[in-house]
């Protein structure tokens, strides 16, 4: 089924994180909009790992990579004032408005997306 992955789902499955194992137990295909691979690269660059290898990683998973687009600028520009009041950041925004583009689940280990009353189907991995 597929299904659309927010950077900590990503993150916990690269980390050998509670709930990342979803990537290589579900045969997806799992959406990831290109911004949020540049988050997922940029944090592994932070923590000193090699953003080489981590990519190298990745191709060997189910994860269909999708670019960022206008209409997917406006659809995260709109999600603004409905998340504002979690705190949500333009990434998570970016990643929930994939998940609009296409109508699928999209899943997080982050418990504040499930707060979340848009018109999204949101699925926490632990």
């Amino acid at each position: 089924m597929r299904q659309v992955v927010d950077a900590s789902v990503v993150l916990a499955f690269l980390l050998n994180e509670p709930g990342g194992d979803i990537l290589v137990r579900d045969e997806g295909p799992f959406l990831l909009s290109t911004v949020t691979l540049a988050e997922i690269l940029t944090k592994v660059i932070e923590r000193e790992l090699s953003a080489d290898d981590v990519t190298l990683v990745l191709r060997r998973l189910p994860i269909q990579y999708i670019d960022h687009d206008r209409d997917d600028a406006r659809r995260a520009a709109d999600l603004r004032p409905l998340t504002i009041a979690l705190g949500r950041s333009l990434g998570d925004r970016i990643c929930l408005a994939l998940a609009q583009r296409f109508d699928i689940p999209v899943l997080t280990a982050d418990h504040a997306w499930a707060q979340l009353d848009i018109g999204i189907d949101v699925r926490l991995i632990r």
